[in-house]
């Protein structure tokens, strides 16, 4: 009876602290709601953990009775914790010992010091929850964050994990993994970032390289088994790992995803599709507001697209008070049943739930306000990201940035995909596209859609099929009442790569980029016209190359000359647009 007490007094509190967070009208808060997260057992009844051990309901939420399972005199778990229950009814609880916290990191002497720890304890329950094994230590030193655990379709289950090094004071990942149910661990090899994860220095309050690193992962498990990881750094995206099993992790780069400083949580969801929650800058250009919008967004291709990004929830700053008092993130997901999501946040104790249906396409009243919402169609030169070339540097994100800053408020979505052509894109139209009611859609197309493979005589796809795909989704768009604006490819500079004919890529995209100026003139739609303002500097003495990073996909530079011209097109469509919302 004292236990149940205790939890209704400090869940009373928590409500209390969380009274200033706005949410979307269609979010339904959780009242006298843990933290996650969360788990359901055998028997039905939901299983959270705290600091001092375990909560369990019995009645979907509404009342939680507190579970010892640990020695409270040895062990506190810190607010960042993992919890699984595995296929076989095994329980795992990873989390953060702050009974052996000790602090101590000097920057000038390389960061962590000697005795530098908060060492990662793992508890066991092999019969779903009844008994629990005492905790054993899995990992020693300082580890900031241990935050999702889950099992593979072989049976492995993996735990994200970090820890501090020194030399300079950083934090790498490491992720354990076990093949007997939490019997023992291994560790995977570690992931450095080394300077694309490091402070150069204070970053929104935090002090350099204490926060430095690629850290606290979400990790997902893609249909064909293969494993994504996307890392926190300070630079306005996540960072992007893949592996086969989470022993070895490769392919580090940049993700599209737009992301302010915090970690996001990755989902599979019974529906099959993938749900993320995380913050974005405010205001992404200035690095605004970091922690204070907390966003939502789902995925049916294992995140290779995502839908456009919905504000949850937000706490906005008041004046004279900490950027910390208005933080609502490090959240935490948990599919109570098909369909209905729980999201619960560290960091200002938000607790609602949501139907998943509710936010697969944009609400008609956004929380963060109305934007016009731009959706940018093409292949890997609209995708962008790529080695020396960052989501931030790529041309939609150019684009949203340069009308903000002339006051006018857009959304620009990337639904790009490397290697695309026109049919390809027809395929997905409706699900990454209509969908989400885009006010204007650019399309941009035709490198693949020329190119000819090694061992080819013709093109990927005829100069007629091209055309006609084309006008198939120009027609599409229209019929769902979103401004179509075309756009060629950019020109291959004079160092690419020759097509499986021998020839310069140049000759055939030339030809396929006229039938883009002919659906343009005859549908009358919009045109950006990236090829011919590309051909016609070059004639005047421009290096193409210098504008690329291999002949074909643009550098920074490049990115820059494409956006300034689709800025002067899109512009005034987007004005337009702006004078008849209320």
């Amino acid at each position: 009876m004292f236990s149940r007490l205790l939890i209704v007094v400090v869940l009373s509190l928590v409500s209390f602290a969380r009274a200033e967070i706005g949410v979307q009208e269609k979010v339904r808060t959780l009242a006298g709601a843990p933290q996650g997260p969360f788990v359901r057992a055998g028997d039905g009844a939901i299983w959270g953990v705290d600091a001092k051990g375990a909560l369990v309901s019995r009645d979907e939420g509404r009342t939680w009775d507190a579970k010892i399972i640990f020695d409270g005199a040895k062990f506190e778990a810190s607010g960042e914790r993992a919890l699984l229950r595995t296929k076989e009814g095994v329980m795992l609880y990873a989390f953060l010992n702050l009974k052996e916290k000790v602090f101590q990191w000097d920057d000038k002497k390389g960061g962590p010091q000697a005795g530098c720890r908060i060492p990662v304890y793992l508890s066991k329950s092999t019969d779903d929850g009844k008994t629990w094994a005492v905790p054993v230590l899995l990992q020693d030193g300082w580890c900031g964050a241990v935050r999702q655990m889950l099992q593979l379709r072989t049976g492995r289950v993996l735990l994200v994990c970090q820890q501090a090094a020194a030399n300079p004071g950083r934090h790498v990942t490491k992720n354990y993994f076990s093949d007997d149910l939490g019997q023992s661990w291994r560790v995977s090899d570690t992931i450095d970032l080394g300077a694309q994860g490091n402070y150069g220095g204070a970053v929104a309050g935090l002090t350099a390289t204490t926060h430095g690193g690629g850290i606290e992962g979400t990790v997902l498990e893609k249909r064909n088994g293969d494993l994504k990881l996307l890392l926190r750094v300070p630079h306005g995206y996540f960072y992007e790992m893949t592996s086969q099993d989470g022993s070895k992790w490769t392919g580090g780069m940049p993700s599209p995803i737009e992301a302010s400083d915090s970690p996001g949580m990755m989902v599979r969801l019974a529906s099959g599709r993938v749900v993320l929650v995380w913050n974005r800058y405010r205001e992404p250009v200035k690095k605004l507001g970091r922690r204070e919008e907390l966003s939502i967004a789902f995925s049916e291709n294992d995140g290779v697209t995502w839908t456009v990004p919905q504000v949850i929830a937000f706490n906005r700053p008041e004046p004279g008070k900490r950027e910390s008092a208005s933080w609502v993130s490090y959240p935490y997901v948990f599919e109570v049943a098909p369909g209905r999501l729980w999201i619960s946040t560290m960091q200002g104790a938000l607790r609602v739930e949501l139907a998943e249906k509710d936010f697969l396409a944009p609400v008609t009243q956004p929380l963060d306000g109305r934007a016009v919402r731009i959706v940018a169609l093409g292949d890997s030169i609209t995708r962008g990201a790529r080695p020396k070339v960052t989501p931030t540097q790529i041309f939609p994100a150019l684009v949203q940035g340069a009308l903000r800053e002339r006051g006018v408020r857009t959304q620009v979505h990337n639904v790009g995909i490397g290697g695309e052509r026109t049919d390809l894109a027809l395929e997905r139209l409706e699900r990454d596209v209509i969908s989400q009611r885009p006010d204007i859609v650019t399309v941009m197309y035709g490198t693949n859609d020329s190119w000819v493979d090694k061992g080819k005589m013709e093109s990927r796809l005829s100069e007629q099929q091209f055309e006609g795909n084309l006008r198939l989704i120009v027609s599409r768009l229209r019929a769902a009442k979103t401004r179509v604006v075309l756009m060629t490819e950019p020109r291959f500079g004079e160092e690419n790569q020759r097509n499986g004919l021998g020839e310069d890529p140049n000759i055939r995209l030339a030809r396929y980029m006229g039938r883009v100026r002919v659906v343009a003139q005859e549908l009358t739609v919009p045109l950006v016209d990236h090829f011919g303002q590309w051909t016609e500097l070059q004639q005047r003495g421009q290096k193409l190359q210098s504008w690329t990073t291999d002949g074909c996909h643009p550098n920074i530079e490049g990115h820059a000359v494409l956006a300034n011209r689709i800025v002067a097109v899109v512009e005034p469509l987007v004005r337009q647009i702006l004078t008849s919302i209320p």
